[in-house]
Order: structure tokens, then C-alpha cells, then sequence
């Protein structure tokens, strides 16, 4: 039988946050991480359609970053369904953008639920925040580890994960 699947060879990782969205790329052939970076965006409350705004912002960073290192992948963490609020209907807003966006330019896509990803990355699908920066290679670690706890740390951290899933 022929295998006509495509050797995936770029993957991102996506860790989404209407104010700090994680994103990590990875090389599956040299099990590398080719580059990282913070999507940040702030809140004004002045802008009527300032969500919207905020999710186009982002999700278009995404994809621009997809086109630049020629993506095959990406997976994106799935959202938490034990959440409440106004914030988590904001936030399955842009999850929604971006996988659309992602499907329509035909990049393979894979939700991971939090705890799949905390179980992979560490063996314990309740794994916190430092467990799964810890469990990055240190050479990762060390680069995250210059990135303020309030200004991305973490989200790289599963990023890292997602994208070093496939």
C-alpha cells in the first residue's frame, strides 16, 4: 500500500490567550525549535469591536507566521470546558479564528485537551505551570526562562509541547 501522507517537517504550537498567545515552531527533522514568540495584545474598552479586533490581530499573525516558515502543522491547545465566565466565550472565539483560518489554508490541525498535553509533556495530566516549563530541554528552559513569568513564560512552555508533539 502507498502511504500518500505528507512527512510533516514544521509544526506550531499554539497556546491561545486573547492577551498573550504562545507560539513555537519546531523542526521534526532536527527536533529543533526554529523560533518563538509572544502574540500580546491589551485590552481597550474605548474600541467597541475591541475583542474582534484583538482576535483578527492575532490570528493574523499566526497565519502570516505559517506562510513564513512554511507549516505543516500546528497544534493548538483545545479549551478548557470546566471554565466560566464572559472571558471564556472570547477565547473560543479565537480558537475558532484560528483553526478556520489554519484549515483554509489547508495546514493539518490537532486540538490537544490541557490535560493530554500536561500528561505527554510531564506523566500527569495536572501538571502546573512551572511542571511543564520544567519539562522542557534545558537548552528550551533556559531561553524561556528569560521571559518574565507575567510576560509569556508559560505559554511558551506549552507551545513548546504542542509543537514537539508530532
Amino acid at each position: 500500500m502507498i502511504n500518500n501522507l505528507k512527512k510533516v517537517e514544521k509544526t506550531m504550537g499554539i497556546d491561545q490567550s486573547m492577551t498573550k498567545t504562545g507560539v513555537v515552531i519546531f523542526d521534526n527533522n532536527s527536533q529543533t525549535m526554529l523560533h518563538h514568540e509572544i502574540i500580546e495584545t491589551v485590552l481597550n474598552k474605548a474600541v467597541a469591536l475591541d475583542s474582534f479586533l484583538r482576535v483578527q490581530m492575532i490570528a493574523s499573525r499566526i497565519e502570516f507566521l505559517c506562510n513564513l516558515y512554511n507549516i505543516d502543522a500546528v497544534r493548538i491547545e483545545g479549551l478548557s470546558y470546566g471554565s466560566v465566565g464572559q472571558a471564556t466565550r472570547t477565547l473560543a472565539g479565537l480558537h475558532y479564528v484560528i483553526v478556520d483560518r489554519l484549515l483554509r489554508a489547508s495546514i493539518d490541525v490537532a486540538v490537544i485537551a490541557p490535560t493530554a498535553l500536561k500528561k505527554a509533556a510531564t506523566g500527569s495530566g495536572r501538571a502546573d505551570k512551572q511542571a511543564m516549563l520544567d519539562a522542557c530541554p534545558d537548552t528550551v528552559k533556559q531561553q524561556f526562562l528569560k521571559i518574565g513569568k507575567t510576560k509569556g513564560r508559560f505559554d511558551l512552555a506549552d507551545a513548546y509541547h504542542l509543537a514537539s508533539l508530532c
